[in-house]
């Protein structure tokens, strides 16, 4: 498949080795670096780093991004000892050899978001020049509670920086937000998606792909048969396991919807979905 396949490896386990395993267990050659033993990529020292890169190589799995925390923080929170994070995540993405890293657009009041519009895009202007010193490309996601949280808002955003920050989109987010993924927000993002989370919603919560209102095949279908899209899609599956399962019986154990006995099981069923989906695309080529 033209798209490449990758995956917040850190939802299988803490353990970086079998994070690389279960990729590998599940055909997906990248990862979105999040958490490495217990850690935020955002805090890995240099020794640190190297160890993973050379666990990396061993496995012949290959960075997409750096699924950092910037930008998950009150705006109000001290810039300066933010961007000291940064630094360390520039220096992780350096390190594993991607040009991304994922980012947030911080934490506003609710309703607020115009009061803190110009300190928000002061702060991600920013870090987008310092990336771009470096040749390292920022991507923002669309999340709850932050500045950019809804279609619009991302676009304000996409349309302000101009190509300086590109687009994550996460059409579970949009859902949990309570915004409409598609057609509403693809239709007015599309022509500034980088790449995608893919991890789908309903009412009742985080669902494999394909199982929600997040219309992933719809969105996956007009990204790649129309506008030829072959980047990355990062499976973030988000489900929860159930470790009491066999434990209940004949209606109670229906009633459960994911039914996952470890995370092992949960990221494959997150990657089958998201796969077939992808066949019965591709199918159509």
């Amino acid at each position: 498949m033209p798209v490449k396949l990758s995956g917040f490896a850190d939802e299988i386990s803490d353990n970086f080795v079998e994070q690389l395993e279960g990729l590998k267990a599940n055909e997906i050659e990248y990862i979105e670096v999040r958490g490495v033993n217990g850690k935020s990529i955002s805090v890995l020292n240099q020794e640190e780093l190297d160890e993973a890169k050379k666990l990396l190589e061993q496995y012949n799995i290959k960075v997409s991004s750096i699924g950092s925390p910037i930008g998950k923080v009150r705006i109000t929170d001290d810039f300066d000892e933010h961007l000291r994070v940064f630094d360390n995540v520039m220096n992780a993405a350096l390190t594993l050899e991607t040009k991304y890293i994922r980012i947030f657009s911080f934490f506003v009041p609710a309703n607020y978001h115009l009061k803190y519009r110009d300190d928000v895009l002061y702060r991600l202007g920013v870090m987008a020049d310092k990336a771009a010193q470096k040749n390292l490309i920022l991507c923002h996601e669309n999340e709850r509670d932050i500045y950019g949280e809804s279609p619009e808002m991302c676009l304000d955003l996409m349309t302000h920086f101009n190509g300086a920050i590109k687009f994550i989109f996460d059409p579970a987010n949009f859902i949990v937000g309570k915004f409409t993924p598609y057609p509403d927000a693809y239709n007015m993002l599309a022509d500034y998606i980088e790449y995608l989370h893919i991890k789908d919603a309903d009412d009742t919560g985080i669902v494999p792909a394909g199982q929600g209102t997040g219309k992933i095949k719809e969105i996956l279908s007009d990204l790649i048969l129309k506008r030829n899209f072959d980047n990355f899609l990062s499976v973030e599956p988000h489900l929860s396991v159930f470790t009491g399962l066999d434990k209940l019986e004949g209606g109670e154990n229906k009633l459960v919807k994911n039914k996952f006995k470890s995370k092992e099981e949960a990221f494959a069923a997150a990657s089958n979905a998201l796969k077939k989906i992808l066949k019965e695309i591709y199918d159509k080529k």
